[in-house]
């Protein structure tokens, strides 16, 4: 999970983490026609997506969520500038239909599109995107976004309360907006597609105040029309939608506190159409059933699962018990756990990222050294930590597998399963948790997205949940970051990340393959690597269920 994002970058729940585990705990359920009765108060007829999940969703406030499932349906509510494809991580036209930037990355010009309106019929404008960043800017919002604006000219200002507005954000007219940034940031546009720069209207936040994210208005392909709490969320399709003939369904339904294998057997009786997830007890049988194999997508995602250690609480600050757990896990065990849907760690970026190393080392299965690790440390038999985790039934048996080769050089580890929100709101405590599972999908296909966002001192507080710690390491993530020559920056990222392998602040787990399954009524379904599934392109073809 975006904090998965997927994240983003999102966390994603392994709980934004699996695929992240936020993602991969996500089920797409019955579909069909509305059902009298069904308390929904959509026309008879209508095509509804009905899908599970077995979380709430924590927040659709753009400014707030930063996990997958949030992201999930945030994007299909709200419209950025610009936009990944539905299958790709290049940038394409959204609400801007050209945009440009100075040759040194510091002046970033768009040019809006003038038929977009809100779900509530106001016209989109360039105000309505500065509104958002400056929510986002606004300290009171507390934000995980704000560290991607911090360079705008003014934003310090703005921050501090001695400025109205951002300096450097300039409508020139109400169809085109100017970003001046105090340093070049060849990534700002690719920012900009994250929901944190989503276009909301100011009126509705300033109406409902705190409980904008029960009652949002955006200007995308759906519109919120319900959500009941712990029961169900219903988005219907905007009659505002720049697109013509998008959305291609009428509703999407999330019904909420649903577990993979009720959501398996919904799908046997055809009942689901779309199941994401796929429990690892029936993976082996789906893909060993011509029928069922040639109805699953797959997707290697941008993301890397990973055991974080708290290196500000004894003795999670000594690099020697960090490596050492980093030695005493088998990753490959979790990737059977998972019938083989991952691709071991070994370090922070994954593997289709622009700026992987395929040459780092990483560390490999090796017991024998990390009890000797322990024993330098002077870890004894009654060291028993607490391991946080998504209580999710595919991470649950990820961290059982942990537990066991934990306990094979000494180690006593308790789990301590908690529902999503409160374990993201857990490790952003400092001195709080000492071990978690968690994830990470990137927001942007650049490694200051995994580095910078998640292992800099700055980020403290923000997304750093290890509180991990290195000059050297900031020092390096200083320089790559406003670098437009690519081959340098990724120099010099990857410096930094050799660095972080060796400090250890994780146990590098695996890079996830996302598997979903689909109905032969389900058309126009696409995964892509680095963003939750879009559904304003999906269709529905008669069947009987």
């Amino acid at each position: 999970m975006k904090r998965a994002r997927s994240r983003h970058a999102r966390r994603s729940g392994v709980g934004a983490a699996i695929w992240m585990l936020a993602a991969a705990a996500m089920l797409l359920a019955v579909s069909g026609c509305s059902r009298e009765g069904d308390g929904l108060g959509l026309p008879k007829g209508s095509s509804v997506l009905r899908l599970a999940d077995a979380d709430d969703v924590p927040t659709l406030d753009p400014a707030v969520g930063y996990d997958t499932l949030s992201w999930s349906f945030e994007q299909e509510i709200f419209d950025t500038l610009v936009r990944y494809g539905d299958a790709d991580i290049e940038l394409h036209p959204d609400i801007a239909l050209s945009w440009q930037s100075s040759p040194d990355a510091t002046v970033f010009t768009f040019h809006l599109r003038k038929d977009a309106r809100f779900s509530n019929g106001h016209p989109v404008t360039a105000r309505d995107f500065r509104y958002e960043i400056e929510r986002v800017l606004s300290p009171a919002t507390r934000s995980k976004g704000i560290e991607y604006f911090r360079s705008i000219a003014g934003a310090g200002d703005f921050i501090a309360g001695r400025t109205r507005h951002v300096a450097g954000i300039i409508i020139p007219d109400p169809y085109t907006l100017v970003f001046h940034l105090t340093a070049p940031d060849p990534l700002f546009a690719h920012k900009l597609a994250v929901p944190f720069a989503a276009a909301v209207p100011r009126d509705a936040v300033e109406r409902w105040g705190r409980d904008f994210s029960r009652h949002v208005v955006g200007s995308g392909p759906f519109m919120l029309k319900q959500w009941i709490g712990g029961e169900r969320i219903v988005l219907v399709k905007n009659p505002w939608y720049f697109v013509k003939g998008l959305p291609r369904i009428d509703a999407i339904v999330d019904q909420i506190g649903v577990g993979p294998e009720l959501g398996w057997l919904k799908f046997e009786a055809g009942q689901i159409d779309i199941l994401g997830g796929i429990p690892p007890a029936e993976f082996p049988y789906v893909m060993r059933t011509p029928r069922l194999r040639r109805l699953t997508l797959s997707q290697t995602t941008i993301s890397t699962m990973y055991l974080g250690m708290n290196c500000q609480m004894a003795p999670f600050n000594d690099v020697r018990v960090r490596r050492a757990f980093n030695y005493a896990v088998n990753k490959q065990k979790l990737i059977a756990v998972l019938n083989g849907r991952g691709v071991v760690a070994r370090g922070v970026m994954p593997p289709n990222l622009p700026g992987y190393d395929p040459n780092l080392r990483g560390y490999a299965y090796d017991p024998a050294r990390a009890r000797r690790l322990l024993e330098e440390a002077k870890i004894g038999p009654d060291f028993h930590p607490t391991l946080w985790l998504r209580a999710d039934p595919t991470t649950v048996i990820l961290a059982e597998s942990i537990q066991q080769d934990l306990e094979l050089v000494g180690i006593h580890l308790d789990l301590k399963p908690v529902a999503w929100g409160p374990l993201l709101e857990a490790i952003r405590q400092p001195r709080n948790v000492e071990l978690f599972l968690s994830g990470w999908e990137a927001d942007f296909p650049d490694p200051e997205n995994f580095l910078g966002v998640l292992l800099s001192k700055q980020q403290w507080g923000g997304n750093n949940d290890t509180f991990y710690s290195n000059p050297r390491v900031d020092e390096l993530l200083a320089q790559a970051a406003p670098m437009t020559n690519l081959k340098k920056r990724y120099a010099l990222y990857d410096q930094a990340e050799k660095i972080i392998v060796a400090d250890a602040p994780w146990v590098f787990l695996f890079h996830p393959v996302s598997y979903v399954i689909r109905q032969p009524w389900v058309h126009g379904l696409v995964l892509n690597p680095m963003r939750p599934t879009r559904f304003e392109r999906v269709w529905l073809s008669p069947h009987h269920e």
